[in-house]
């Protein structure tokens, strides 16, 4: 993990869920572009494994212990990142719990536990995180949403898909409200990304890189460092006159009309290439 242009030398970023997935890829590039890093996650053994990574390739990060459903641990991140660098210039919500892929009615039990890290965590961190992006004079705000939001239902519980399509509202609200303090708040929707719930490629399994094949245009699933790079892009100089977008990264897979990729599947389990 080298630094490459050093876009972010002398910022601060702080990045939600960065133990693992794609918060850690975003947080390593960061890193890898001068920035340094606060790592907040409920996962403590993870995130401080994480920032020891980046500080032994000679970068710089910090994890913070953070409970998203604590509005005080959110507080106590945002001072944390002020108070240990002096300033903070990015800010990455990109957290999410392990929900359960229960029926509607039995998934009632963790809308709660979806909508609190989701969408109110993100409204609290950019709460908590405005004097300080202000402060910036190029402050930036990325919010990682999913195609689930607007285009798919997917497998994920319905809490999943109304928690993240109120993000993008959240994010459009709050580009709206800032602006005028030269903060630019922008949202990433990522469709299939190769990697599961424990770090694996996706597509390890056969099946899954098979559907992948069908479904995506691009015949993959994008990696967890492909999303972090779209990230980097909207927190540069070259995104300054880009604020309260939606950027879908999915590979072209919500293009796909629901009967060409089934017919596809089918005919692919026939052996047929029609």
């Amino acid at each position: 993990m080298k630094k490459k242009n050093n876009l972010f030398a002398g910022k601060v970023a702080l990045v939600t869920g960065a133990a693992q997935g794609i918060g850690k890829a975003i947080a390593k590039a960061l890193a890898r572009e001068g920035a340094s890093v606060v790592i907040a996650d409920i996962q403590e053994s993870a995130g401080e494994a994480t920032a020891r990574g980046i500080c032994n390739a000679g970068l710089s990060a910090r994890f913070v212990k953070t409970d998203l459903r604590r509005e005080s641990d959110i507080e106590k991140v945002v001072s944390f990142a002020s108070d240990s660098f002096g300033r903070l210039d990015i800010l990455i919500n990109n957290a999410r719990p392990k929900l359960r892929q229960l029926p509607f009615a039995e998934s009632m039990e963790e809308w709660d536990l979806a909508m609190e890290v989701f969408l109110k965590a993100p409204a609290l961190t950019a709460k908590y995180a405005l004097p300080l992006l202000a402060k910036s004079k190029s402050g930036c705000i990325v919010n990682i949403a999913s195609v689930n939001a607007f285009f798919v239902a997917s497998h994920q519980p319905a809490s999943y898909h109304a928690a993240k399509a109120g993000l993008l509202q959240l994010t459009r609200y709050l580009a709206f409200e800032f602006g005028e303090y030269n903060i630019r708040v922008n949202a990433v929707c990522p469709g299939l990304v190769d990697i599961n719930d424990k770090g694996k490629p996706l597509t390890a399994d056969p099946v899954n890189k098979s559907v992948a094949d069908i479904v995506v245009p691009l015949k993959r699933a994008a990696s967890p460092e492909e999303i972090a790079e779209l990230v980097l892009f909207l927190c540069t100089d070259a995104a300054a006159y880009i604020t309260g977008q939606t950027l879908t990264l999915d590979g072209g897979e919500t293009l796909g009309d629901h009967f060409h990729v089934a017919r596809k599947a089918f005919n692919a389990g026939r052996g047929s290439k029609r």
